[in-house]
Parts: structure tokens; sequence; C-alpha cells
């Protein structure tokens, strides 16, 4: 159910959609986390995955969450790093939500930690609280793009959907895809290689902020700005974050791919 003037879905009608999506497939679904110990997910995957556990689309005994990352830590130390960072709800609620998470540890290029996470995530496929035969696995690439490639290969040799079972493999990569169109060109046909279209999906930091989305608006729409934002008179664009504390850590990230606004005209314009 959606406005026909604004084209967003009421409020109201999100338990029909969430009846609807769940009543088509059934069974174990695995939410795997790459780079789980890392700011991204502490800060912005867990929390989602947590608002839709508190909205009831991630179930108990069908749901299991695993986090995997090169930090030698435990399930519950993985537990202790994000409990901060989830808000809104009990202490039961917490502790019930946050007993799904189980952690792995283990290289991003070998294979043995690969092994570990299949064998987890297998575990918990045949428990007696699932359907034998049904295995549905969504992996959620926290990560740098750097290691896309070697990452998902390592899905696709070891921690894929088996043959013999139902259900499907997804992957999802977070974070600028590339950093220009050669890379992001480049890293779409080495993911193709490993995954038909239907099994990828792609989420862009830039493309997903609101600013960015609405330049060409305020372009198009501003008769001040219309005739002065071109090529001829814009000297550069700078796409800029800012945040109140420091980049505990993420530095080797930034210095590679930078943290996207700042619109610089020449002189002329601005006396």
């Amino acid at each position: 159910v959606s406005s026909p003037s604004s084209g967003r879905i009421s409020t109201s009608s999100l338990s029909d959609l969430k009846d609807l999506e769940l009543s088509s497939e059934s069974g174990c679904l695995s939410i795997v986390v790459l780079g789980a110990s890392g700011d991204l997910a502490k800060k912005k995957t867990f929390p989602a995955l947590f608002n839709l556990f508190q909205q009831g689309f991630i179930q108990s005994g069908e749901v299991h969450i695993f986090g995997y990352a090169r930090s030698d830590i435990s399930d519950e130390g993985l537990r202790e790093r994000i409990r901060g960072y989830l808000k809104g709800a009990s202490d039961e609620h917490l502790s019930q939500f946050l007993q799904l998470i189980k952690y792995v540890s283990g290289s991003y290029d070998n294979g043995a930690g690969f092994e570990l996470l299949n064998k987890t995530i297998s575990e918990n496929e045949t428990s007696e609280n699932n359907q034998p035969g049904n295995s549905r696995r969504l992996f959620y690439l926290a990560l740098p793009p750097s290691v896309y490639p070697s990452v998902c290969k390592m899905i696709r040799s070891y921690c894929m959907t088996p043959s013999s079972h139902t259900g499907w493999t997804r992957v999802i990569v977070e974070k600028p895809f590339g950093k220009d169109l050669d890379s992001a060109e480049e890293l779409s046909a080495q993911l193709g290689e490993l995954f038909d279209e239907e099994q990828l999906y792609r989420i862009d930091h830039y493309l997903g902020k609101e600013l960015v989305q609405n330049l060409l608006v305020l372009r198009f729409a501003n008769r001040f700005f219309l005739p002065l934002w071109n090529r001829d008179n814009i000297d550069n664009v700078q796409i800029v974050f800012r945040e109140d504390f420091g980049t505990d850590g993420r530095g080797g990230y930034f210095d590679q791919y930078g943290y996207v606004v700042n619109l610089t005209f020449p002189r002329k314009f601005l006396c």
C-alpha cells in the first residue's frame, strides 16, 4: 500500500508486507556480517538488524546472525562491543537479540577461517528447530572494497548454500563500490565471475547521502544556481564529511578512499 503522490509505503502496511514476505519463504536464515568488529558494523549494521528484530522481521529460532572478522574475540566479546549501540529496548529484549549472535575469527584471504564459518553455519542449519535441507545464507560485507574479491572467492569456495539444500546465497557489498568508474567496473567484473547478478546487492555510501542525491534538484529547481552550476563556473566540487571523533583505527581505509558538500566557486563569483 503506497501513497500515489509520495510513493512511500505507509507505516500501517508494514505488518502486511512482513506477512507477505515471510509467507513465501521458511526455514533457517543465516545472516553473516563480515567485518563484524569494525566501525561500520557496530554503528550501523548491527543496530539495523536490531531494529528489524524489534519490528518482528527477525525471529528467534529461524534467524541466526554470525559475525566474522580478524579480531581474536569471543561471542560475548562481540556482543559487548555492539551492546552500547543498540538503543530503545528493555534489557530482556536486548539480551534476546544478542543471543542470536555468534562470532567466528579468521582471515579474509585464507580458507581455514571460512571453513570454520561454514561449519558453524551448518551446525545451526541442521539443529532440531530448523527444517532439514533448507539453507538461506546472506553475507553482508562491511569491509573495504580492496578485500571484496578475496572474500567473495572464499565465500564461493567454502560457504555457499549446499547444492543438496533448497534456499539461496546472497551477497551485499557495502561502502564505496570502488573509487572511480574504472575500479567500479573492475569490481563488478570480478564479482560477476563468482555470482549471478540476482545474488549480488550493492550499497554505495556516497549515492545514499541525501544531500548528494538532491544536488541535481537543487540546481535545476533554483533560478540562482541553474546558470552558475556548470563546468564553466564551478572551480571544483569537494565532498567532505566531518565527525566529532577521530578516525579510530580507520586511517588506512580513509587514506585510500577518503570520506565523502562543499562547492568552491572561482573568486569572481564570491566577490
